[in-house]
């Protein structure tokens, strides 16, 4: 019986080694196979990651783009708005008239009545009546 053991023996071991062996073979392709999905997923969200980014990179430079483009409008619009307040100034420096009536339109404002007018600024009465007139349609269509 020994001697049938000891010839069976080294098959036995051999053979839960064989069977040991073919186990952690199957565990390893498994385990192998798991991170091959997981890289390949990986791969996945870093091909998408690049390509939100590029997308993101692209509508930034159109956006810097267009601010630049609007910026320079803007310092346009600025230069033109400088531009006519200085002619409206030289224009109300050429005519003493329109300074006549500024003039008696801010009294006007201030709550001067018809004679003031007529006196102060040198208005005809027909004139100062008119401006009072237009002045309280003015005030009435405002507190509309």
């Amino acid at each position: 019986m020994v001697a049938l053991l000891l010839t069976w023996l080294p098959v036995a071991v051999t053979v839960v080694f064989a069977i040991v062996a073919l186990w952690r073979l199957r565990i390893e392709r498994r385990a192998r196979e798991r991170l091959e999905n997981k890289l390949q997923a990986m791969e996945t969200v870093l091909k998408s990651a690049r390509q939100r980014h590029d997308s993101l990179a692209k509508q930034f430079n159109e956006l810097r783009a267009g601010s630049m483009g609007m910026g320079q409008k803007l310092a346009d619009i600025a230069t033109n708005v400088d531009e006519l307040l200085e002619k409206q100034v030289e224009l109300e420096m050429q005519d003493p008239g329109s300074r006549l009536y500024s003039r008696a339109s801010k009294m006007v404002d201030l709550g001067a009545d018809l004679d003031e007018l007529m006196h102060e600024c040198d208005l005809p009465k027909a004139e100062a009546e008119l401006l009072l007139s237009l002045r309280k349609r003015q005030a009435a269509n405002q507190q509309r």
